[in-house]
């Protein structure tokens, strides 16, 4: 199974013909091993963990989350699916400026506990480019990576605490792309170009921060084979386009004009095929020459064969909002 976009759980056995087994509405999904999700929900005015199993359809109550039930609450700050894991913001009131002081927490080991605190400003940023936040756990709950821009707007810092004793073992003043966990020690991100030279880097606890490739990557994933990593290239911001790589260095794969992609298997890649834009009514930051958007069709790229295909859903199966947007195929970022 695989959770696309936060909100699509699909059977991927046979990835160019998948079968929807669950869509969510205003909420974040976790897929657990076997066949249950996880999800949340608000109840009594308090937001809490539901556990769903996805054959009987029965459900149960996990935990109980300390994010305020605010609208939207759902797309903020992260969780492990038992709840004993949470990261969330509590703000103070704002100055006459407008600025208000915000603190990023960690609940761990049934304990509340301040990471950092940033000075953020009021203000949007609209961009299809635009930076992406990072609330990423190793996958064995020994880090943390997370980003400032979830919680400000124009947060630039990156950084990496210890889990267990909530020390900040890294911090790099550069926004970021987005990022993601290969395997439990080596976390890769891609530098947004502004602040640093657009890049994707690697920290790991025992190497510290190094240089991956030179290109601008956005919204890099990992297989779950920890050996390969894919994102949309956007070196030409015109024309973005997929890029797989070997973690550990050699020959990337590029594939024609797409975006958005999600390993459904360490060798098969889906990706939201990208077409000309004919609306005009996008809005953006500089750089903004975006004519192609994404058409409508997903496609998956197999590494090994070197193929890329047409994936055909069934009626009412593909990932679109009710409105027709592609929702393909970012994970849950």
């Amino acid at each position: 199974m695989r959770v696309v976009a936060g909100a699509f759980v699909y059977e991927v056995t046979d990835p160019l013909h998948p079968r929807l087994l669950c869509r969510s509405a205003n909420t974040a999904l976790h897929l657990l091993d076997g066949n249950a999700i996880a999800y949340t929900a608000v109840v009594d005015g308090h937001v809490v963990i539901v556990r769903r199993d996805l054959t009987t359809g029965a459900e149960s109550r996990v935990a109980q989350l300390r994010v305020e039930p605010q609208p939207y609450y759902y797309g903020g700050g992260g969780w492990t699916w038992d709840g004993a894991l949470e990261v969330f913001a509590t703000a103070g009131a704002p100055r006459a400026d407008g600025r208000r002081l915000v603190s990023v927490h960690l609940w761990s080991s049934g304990a509340d506990h301040v990471l950092f605190t940033i000075d953020a400003g009021p203000g949007g940023l609209e961009s299809r480019w635009s930076p992406r936040g990072i609330v990423a756990f190793s996958p064995d709950r020994t880090y943390l990576a997370i980003s400032d821009f979830p919680f400000a707007i124009y947060g630039e810092n990156v950084r990496v605490f210890s889990v267990a004793d909530q020390v900040q073992k890294y911090l790099t003043a550069m926004s970021s792309f987005g990022g993601t966990w290969v395997g439990n020690d080596s976390f890769i991100w891609a530098a947004a170009a502004g602040s640093a030279a657009a890049s994707l880097m690697q920290w790991t606890p025992s190497g510290g921060a190094k240089l991956l490739r030179s290109e601008i990557w956005w919204g890099p994933v990992s297989s779950s084979d920890g050996r390969r990593a894919a994102a949309t290239l956007v070196t030409d911001w015109a024309n973005p386009r997929v890029v797989i790589a070997p973690v550990g260095g050699g020959a990337a794969l590029t594939t024609g004009p797409g975006s958005s992609p999600i390993f459904v298997s360490p060798t098969v890649v889906w990706y939201a095929e990208e077409g000309p834009d004919t609306s005009g009514n996008y809005q953006c930051v500089e750089p903004c020459s975006h004519p192609t958007v994404p058409d409508g069709t997903v496609r998956a790229f197999d590494v090994v064969s070197g193929t890329d295909r047409l994936v055909t859903f069934r009626v009412g199966e593909a990932p679109r909002t009710p409105e027709g947007y592609t929702m393909c195929c970012l994970t849950n970022g």
